[in-house]
């Protein structure tokens, strides 16, 4: 018999058996009651079929089934084999009449429910037929776990359906929580659940449950991602990237392509170099030092930057890539700036948004329709996008699929009828309902500014393109919404599904004829706005962005630095770090009679290629009675930290992590260490101090005395500044003596103080270089020493002003006459 003759015949019995009562002996032929030999024979093959079913033999698995159910016609375990080929082949109707048909045979079959479910979450359909497949998958599901609370199949389609259909995150996570405990060793299912738990953002359960699974089964290669990015969140960084190396080493070429590409992430010039180089050697370098440039914390081996390109690009082809190879727009954008700030879709939406958002679309608004446009509520797209029938602003019809609504068929949940399912149909249609009965001019009193509005509305419509407002939600192409906040000073950009395919791009511009002046205003709006433009006008200004995740509070913490000439002489460069630590903001080991402090400080410095990173850390205990360590404001815990790199330009990190309560600082900034060759008069950057010691730690001395660094550069009314620099390659006179002039110049600025030292590089010159001094200071000094010259001193600010001030040290060589100066910035008083 052939297989065409085996598929008709198969209609024929499902049509025969659907409409013809069920027997009463349900599943009377079940394997238990069957005799020795039909139990054999009937084993034999079921067995066969599943191995063809799980290999992907879909035609040969029906043969099989199909010759079973010639000999047992009312087996409803055949129905459910058969029901899941013709899931597999995608003949819906099929599969759906098989699950049918051993619901009829057995109505305690669970798989059957189960099958049914699945028939109607696999289905292809949109709108309002999504939506009632949806409630119909999970009416099927929960009738199983009722006949069957340990059926674990059950709650995998709960957990599959509400994060597919609804997206409810924590739920389907809470469902596939139920389903592991039953089925804890299935790699699908475990697969599926950490999808739910990536989107849920719930790291811990990925580690828990799948990581352990996927060390004992190594062969399952999807686990792996999943793995690795539990570990990327745990800040495990060495293992995450061991995890996604270990996938792309068992992934073909082509797809490891897809993973080592940096088209979506570089700029045009970046590309332009990298495509210059020769494959090999050369390519490999450029890429190390491309990826060398993004690393966000230079302080660890391991660069997160790159952790973070393969998970953006695991996420752009497990969730832009269902009907476009390798993934939409969506995916491009995704990988190139990562999650957005905020994503609505017309299936999805999402009304709450932040002032920092709400501020990116609004002005966006205004800017393409105007300041009445402040005045309207955008629940979709700002940029006009394509409707599927022109609005009529006179016209209160709503769609079709909205009036029917109600319409919905009653779906048993089986758990006691409509009123005890989770998503009841009078609720979403009263959602629905309510933006279509609200008078969109109740919020203006006056007739002329309801005329007004009006008239705005009017002018919203460009060529069958509108913006969606509350007002204005006709029916458009699917879309989807995204707005960054971080790039190019806020952006949105705006997806369109205009064939509704499935796969989005970038909305068009309106595609009518504008002949009026004000309408080709408008246009000439549009297109600076329109997404294609606004990408390509951010990736030039930033090709690609990165906001390392918070993996906690942060640590808050005072730095400041000072380099001076390296004692070896070698042409290095010596940078003091200063670092001061609020006990508030760490945790501390309580004792019987004293207190602890365990912190780590760490320092790293790039170079300008990213080719060499020089690195510096140590821990360090501090032990005293809690109260010793202060607890008023501006308060801190002194700390250095030493390094000797070549002169140049860096990239400077700085860390403290607290080793008790694991809270990590980090602070980043430019900076250029100097050069003291030996040709010149050189003078050292000028460090600031809390006070002079003549004995102390070893760390802070400097020659004879002990200086206790200032990292806040902050000084009460009565506090003195203490300073202290060095002076290089001075020259000596025919008495063999240096001879030299010291000005100090005390100016005040009229900034607040605060906020003014985010960074401690030497900005706001200007502010200071205009104003005469508050005070002045002049001496001479004559020495021996040409090499270093050390200098200390000690400023009573009785005559500065209260705020920001600037300390300028200018020396005068009195015997070449040569100068030099260095500035410094500290706050007084308050």
């Amino acid at each position: 018999m052939n297989i065409s003759h085996k598929l008709w015949m198969l209609v024929a019995l499902l049509a025969g058996l659907v409409l013809s009562p069920a027997p009463s002996a349900t599943a009377a032929e079940n394997s238990t009651q069957l005799t020795g030999a039909d139990r054999e024979y009937r084993n034999t093959l079921l067995a066969l079929g599943d191995r063809q079913l799980k290999s992907g033999q879909m035609n040969e698995a029906l043969d099989t089934f199909t010759q079973l159910l010639e000999r047992f016609p009312n087996d409803a375990i055949l129905y459910t084999r058969i029901g899941h080929v013709y899931l597999k082949k995608q003949e819906w109707d099929l599969a759906k009449e098989s699950f049918e048909t051993a619901q009829n045979l057995d109505k305690t079959l669970v798989e059957a429910y189960v099958g049914l479910g699945l028939v109607y979450a696999e289905s292809p359909a949109k709108g309002m037929s999504a939506y009632y497949n949806f409630r119909k998958a999970v009416g099927e599901a929960k009738r199983a776990t009722k006949l069957d609370p340990n059926y674990g199949p059950a709650y995998r389609l709960l957990g599959e359906a509400y994060e597919r259909f609804q997206e409810e995150h924590e739920k389907a996570v809470g469902y596939f929580m139920r389903y592991i405990e039953l089925e804890p060793d299935n790699p699908d299912g475990l697969f599926y659940f950490g999808l739910a738990a990536v989107q849920a953002k719930d790291f811990e359960k990925i580690n828990d449950h799948i990581r352990p699974y996927s060390e004992a089964n190594p062969e399952e290669i999807k686990l792996i991602p999943l793995v690795a990015q539990g570990h990327f969140y745990k800040e495990r960084f060495e293992l995450a990237l061991e995890n996604f190396e270990r996938f792309l080493q068992n992934v073909d070429g082509r797809e490891r392509q897809l993973f080592t590409d940096i088209t979506n992430v570089a700029s045009e010039k970046e590309l332009v170099a990298f495509k210059a180089t020769a494959p090999g050697p050369e390519r490999q370098a450029y890429l190390e030092q491309f990826w060398s440039r993004r690393d966000p914390d230079i302080l660890t081996n391991i660069n997160e930057r790159i952790i973070e390109h393969y998970r953006r690009v695991w996420y752009a082809r497990t969730f832009f890539s269902e009907n476009q190879y390798p993934w939409d727009k969506r995916g491009e954008i995704y990988i190139r700036y990562g999650a957005p700030d905020y994503r609505s879709r017309s299936n999805q939406r999402n009304f709450i948004q932040s002032p920092e958002v709400e501020a990116v679309r609004t002005k966006m608004a205004v800017d393409i329709y105007g300041p009445m446009a402040a005045f309207l509520t955008f629940t979709g797209p700002v940029f006009p996008i394509r409707t599927r029938r022109i609005f009529d602003p006179q016209d209160q019809t709503v769609s079709s699929d909205i009036e029917n609504i109600g319409e919905s068929p009653a779906v048993d949940s089986g758990e006691g009828g409509e009123a005890d399912f989770d998503d009841d149909g009078a609720v979403f249609t009263a959602e629905r309902g309510a933006r279509f009965d609200r008078d969109p001019y109740a919020q203006y009193d006056d007739e002329n500014s309801e005329r007004e509005f009006y008239n705005h509305r009017i002018r919203l419509q460009f060529g069958g393109h509108a913006p969606v407002t509350i007002d204005n939600e006709a029916e458009t192409v699917p879309w989807e919404t995204w707005t960054y906040t971080q790039i190019s000073g806020g952006i949105e950009i705006t997806f369109t599904d205009e064939m509704s395919s499935g796969v989005y791009a970038y909305a068009p511009l309106p595609d009518g004829q504008f002949e009026d002046a004000e309408a080709l205003r408008y246009l000439a709006r549009m297109t600076e706005h329109a997404p294609e433009v606004i990408v390509q006008r951010a990736t030039s200004e930033s090709p690609d962005y990165y906001r390392p995740g918070a993996f906690g509070p942060a640590l808050n913490f005072y730095y400041d630095l000072a380099d001076f000439q390296s004692i070896q002489g070698d042409g290095q460069t010596k940078l003091e770090v200063y670092y001061g630590i609020p006990p508030e903001q760490v945790e501390m080991e309580e004792h019987a009679d004293s207190a602890i402090i365990h912190v780590k400080c760490a320092l790293a410095l790039a170079d300008e290629d990213h080719t060499t990173v020089y690195r510096s850390a140590q821990e360090f205990v501090y032990a005293g009675l809690a109260a010793n360590f202060g607890d008023t404001r501006g308060s801190f815990v002194p700390e250095i930290l030493t390094t000797e790199v070549p002169p140049g330009k860096y990239e400077l990190q700085i860390q403290v992590k607290d080793m008790v309560s694991g809270r990590t600082g980090l602070y980043k900034q430019s900076l250029e260490i100097s050069d003291y060759s030996p040709d010149q008069l050189h003078m050292s950057h000028i460090q600031l101090g809390s006070e002079f010691q003549y004995e102390g730690k070893p760390k802070f001395q400097k020659g004879d005395i002990w200086i206790i660094p200032m990292p806040t550069r902050t000084y009460g009314e009565r506090q003195k500044v203490y300073a202290y620099f060095e002076l290089y390659n001075l020259n000596k006179n025919q008495f063999g003596q240096t001879s030299y002039k010291t000005q100090y110049n005390v100016r005040s600025s009229s900034l607040p103080s605060i906020g003014v030292f985010g960074a401690v590089s030497s900005g706001f010159k200007a502010l200071f270089r205009n104003r005469k001094p508050s005070f002045s200071i002049e001496t001479e000094h004559t020495g021996s020493d040409t090499d270093v010259e050390a200098e200390y001193v000690e400023i009573d600010l009785e005559k500065a002003k209260p705020g920001v001030n600037a300390l300028e040290i200018r020396i005068t060589d009195l015997v070449t006459s040569q100068e030099v100066s260095r500035e410094v910035k500290f706050r007084y008083g308050n």
